[in-house]
């Protein structure tokens, strides 16, 4: 419960933050678009395909989905981030259904979609429960359809010792976060055969330096805008090891 309310309270704040700017390109930063690069890759031609997103935040990325031809479906079990992303696609014009719950009981059918996904979600669960939202997403996902699942890398050094100096100094928003080194366990328990699992997002790791400006927005602003100029110009680069781990499933 208390983790529930402070994510509607990171949403809230963002929606007011973002008001009149939901879609504009300020919201897709590097993590964005370390994100989207994970799906794209995953999902090279996603029109036609019923595409679910647990836990989907500003829904941002699945809107880029949803404008590539896919019906998407957004779930999340804050409010705050529901309503968060029903406005980013109502200003975009384009159509989705969205729905509050939880990974843990998703209120879908079995068998429902081609590709269920989300990212920055699982690694806020202790164990018992991940395997709980893992099973949840496979119930809902066709047999020859995907679960795809990005978590932060155990092995990511930069992200964790800029988490590890943010816990220190009571700056770390989202909360309880355990940086994950496989999915592989869970994927034996559920049970899953894993499809691939890698690492990628070496330039996104650097966004997280920002915890080391303390309370400087101007600070952190100008470290966001150096790290987006250089995650534009080295993009490529991105796809190296870094923050992310990147696990795809499959029903055994």
């Amino acid at each position: 419960m208390e983790q529930n309310q402070r994510w509607d309270e990171i949403w809230s704040t963002k929606h007011r933050m973002t008001s009149g700017r939901l879609t504009s390109g300020l919201a897709r930063d590097v993590i964005y678009r370390t994100v989207l690069s994970i799906l794209t890759r995953e999902v090279p031609d996603p029109k036609g395909k019923r595409i679910l997103e647990v836990g989907s935040g500003t829904g941002l990325v699945s809107l880029a989905l949803a404008k590539r031809g896919a019906a998407v479906t957004l779930c999340d079990i804050s409010p705050e981030a529901v309503r968060f992303s029903k406005a980013v696609f109502a200003r975009a014009g384009v159509s989705e259904t969205t729905i509050q719950g939880s990974m843990l009981d998703l209120p879908l059918e079995n068998d429902s979609f081609d590709v269920t996904w989300n990212a920055g979600v699982v690694e806020h669960f202790e164990e018992a429960d991940q395997i709980k939202g893992v099973t949840e997403m496979l119930r809902v996902t066709r047999p020859e359809g995907r679960v795809v699942i990005a978590v932060p890398s155990a092995r990511a050094r930069i992200y964790l010792r800029a988490k590890t100096y943010a816990d220190r100094h009571g700056a770390w928003q989202p909360g309880y976060e355990v940086p994950m080194e496989s999915l592989a366990g869970i994927a034996r328990q559920v049970p899953a055969e894993v499809v691939a699992e890698y690492r990628t997002g070496a330039l996104a790791e650097l966004h997280f330096l920002k915890y080391y400006f303390g309370k400087s927005r101007a600070l952190r602003l100008a470290w966001a805008g150096l790290v987006e100029a250089v995650s534009l110009a080295l993009f490529p680069l991105n796809r190296l090891p870094g923050y992310m781990l990147v696990c795809v499933l499959r029903k055994r």
